[in-house]
């Protein structure tokens, strides 16, 4: 496969930028997620690197050659696109040898590549069906194969499998895992979904009008979010992110937030204090919060505003001096609407951004 690398790609749409001078290398065998909300210039960047539009400015690699200026099909991608774009005429064979007949590749040839990777993702037995007697799992599976038939150098996948309904997708998330490390395939796939990322990425570029904000490890921008919008988009239940003071008490550094001193650790001490300005935001991972029924040192007085029960997880948000707070809880412990409880907030689980809700840079 192939090393990609994208050198200040630039693209906009009249006054609309879709892409800003973005740069960004995907290692030999990776699968990168693009990750963003609508909008954010996902789907633009993975076009670029298809060829199906053209920067503005920039350059796109494949290794050690230079493929800008290419035309689709010289670039020796495989592209699977959100509607499948199949061929509803055709059967499922047929589908998959269509690129594979384009370019002239021998009949027999054909067929054997075509009953290779048909074995490969479990669909030889749809060959002589029509595509539209199939379910949208399959067709899912064939349009991936059509994809793979060709042997290309890189894949590259617009929202493949946002058509699933859920328990299907947590499926296809693991076989798209298992095809790519099988096949030591490099991969782009664009998501909006948040757990497709954390399931199936090596790496992850979350994006936001057409800027990388994080490129990461999936532990790496769920553990250290670079600022408030990466903190908020990973993660379910969202990060609570609270406006907070640095204050100093007898000679000690803490934060004031949620109308109590929390303590932080001495990791974080030095880059608070080097803060320019008293206010911060402080962000906590619901599921890093814990609750228990009696008083104790440092921890919150907090009534319970709503509870919303998913089976293996409880979601509560209390209510504290004036700001809600998110919690993740076990089922056993149920709690009721008005009930007062004491929640610990730990230093070593608290994030520091500078303040300002959609894009403020960590602080520690």
């Amino acid at each position: 496969m192939s090393r990609v690398t994208l050198k200040h790609l630039s693209r906009s749409f009249g006054p609309v930028v879709a892409v800003r001078d973005l740069s960004l290398e995907i290692p030999d065998g990776t699968l990168l997620c693009l990750l963003g909300p609508s909008g954010s210039g996902k789907t633009t960047t993975l076009r670029l690197i298809a060829g199906l539009e053209r920067p503005d400015g920039g350059e796109v690699w494949l290794d050690d050659d230079e493929i800008t200026g290419l035309e689709p099909r010289d670039r020796h991608v495989g592209v699977m696109f959100q509607g499948y774009a199949l061929y509803p005429q055709m059967s499922v064979l047929d589908n998959i040898a269509y690129p594979l007949k384009v370019r002239g590749t021998p009949r027999g040839e054909r067929d054997i590549r075509v009953a290779e990777v048909a074995r490969l993702l479990e669909i030889d037995g749809l060959l002589g069906r029509g595509v539209q007697q199939i379910s949208g799992g399959q067709q899912q599976r064939v349009a991936l194969a059509r994809a793979i038939v060709q042997r290309p150098r890189l894949f590259l996948l617009d929202e493949p499998i946002s058509n699933l309904d859920a328990v299907l997708r947590s499926t296809m998330r693991a076989e798209i895992r298992r095809l790519q490390k099988m096949l030591g395939a490099t991969t782009v796939v664009v998501s909006h979904d948040q757990l497709d990322a954390l399931a199936m990425a090596d790496l992850i570029a979350i994006m936001k009008d057409g800027v990388v904000q994080q490129l990461g490890t999936p532990d790496e921008v769920y553990d250290r979010p670079s600022n408030t919008f990466v903190a908020r988009f990973i993660g379910e239940p969202q990060m609570n992110l609270l406006p907070a003071t640095i204050e100093r008490s007898d000679g000690q550094l803490g934060v004031r937030a949620l109308g109590h001193r929390l303590a932080v650790t001495e990791a974080v001490s030095g880059p608070l204090s080097a803060a320019t300005r008293p206010d911060v935001t402080v962000g906590v991972r619901p599921r890093a919060v814990r609750i228990h029924r009696s008083a104790g040192e440092g921890r919150v007085v907090a009534a319970v505003y709503l509870a919303a029960p998913e089976g293996s997880r409880v979601i509560y948000q209390f209510q504290i001096e004036g700001e809600r707070l998110t919690v993740e809880s076990e089922p056993e412990l149920r709690l009721n609407e008005g009930e007062e409880v004491h929640l610990e907030l730990r230093p070593e689980t608290l994030h520091f951004f500078a303040p300002g809700s959609d894009g403020g840079a960590r602080i520690a």
